[in-house]
């Protein structure tokens, strides 16, 4: 991995590890969903591949899991504030 990308990564994380902790699980979802969009976007660099859905697919599915987070802390039944 270039120096560069090195750089870019660990700037990343250390701003990820200043979000708020809005939900149990909050920052590991949201580094996870960086680091495959980051995997995403090297293959892009390698393949020319199309990521634009596969990135859609993996926000669409944190969301899920925050609100799923969200239900579960608050109790309710209902779809996330």
């Amino acid at each position: 991995m270039p120096l560069n990308d090195k750089k870019i990564i660990s700037i990343i994380l250390e701003q990820c590890g200043e979000i708020d902790e809005r939900c149990k699980g909050y920052r590991e979802e949201i580094i996870e969903v960086i680091s495959e969009i980051l995997e995403y976007e090297r293959g892009h660099r390698v393949s020319a591949t199309n990521i634009q859905k596969k990135i859609n697919d993996k926000c669409n599915s944190a969301a899920r899991f925050l609100i799923e987070q969200n239900k579960k802390e608050t109790g309710t039944k209902g779809e996330a504030q």
